[in-house]
């Protein structure tokens, strides 16, 4: 979106040829946020490790209005999955309640020397991108 090629522009108008013939189609999301498990997950007390984090909100930021949503994100990296160049790959999905409504799948730019490496720099990725939808 910062620096838009041709091939961009030509996909937009793709987008919209596509919906002028649709023109009565719809897009339908599940309104419900997704339900999870509780008793999958390890309970952690973070406070004593992040004591006075707060969420980053801008104060100049609009009230919010109408229904809240719930943004999930799943993130996973192999560790040196490309033999050649020993690079990771960075997967990550991103669903607002239960729909997806992005994806990204790159091979990282640097080379790793452990899982914990790429895992750290695949959720580095992945707050930055609910940082943005945000």
């Amino acid at each position: 979106m910062a620096q838009p090629r041709v091939g961009h522009l030509q996909e937009v108008l793709h987008v919209f040829s596509y919906l002028k013939c649709h023109e009565n189609s719809k897009l339908v999301f599940d309104p419900f946020p997704q339900s999870w498990n509780d008793t999958q997950f390890h309970v952690f007390d973070w406070t004593s490790i992040y004591r006075h984090v707060k969420e980053n909100i801008p104060p100049n930021a609009p009230e919010p209005r109408g229904n809240a949503v719930q943004m999930n994100i799943f993130v996973d990296a192999d560790h040196a999955g490309n033999r050649v160049t020993r690079r990771s790959q960075t997967g990550i999905l991103l669903y607002l309640n239960s729909a997806p409504i992005s994806w990204f799948s790159k091979a990282q730019a640097t080379v790793e020397t452990s899982t914990f490496g790429s895992e750290f720099i695949a959720m580095r990725i992945a707050v930055e991108t609910i940082e943005a939808m945000r």
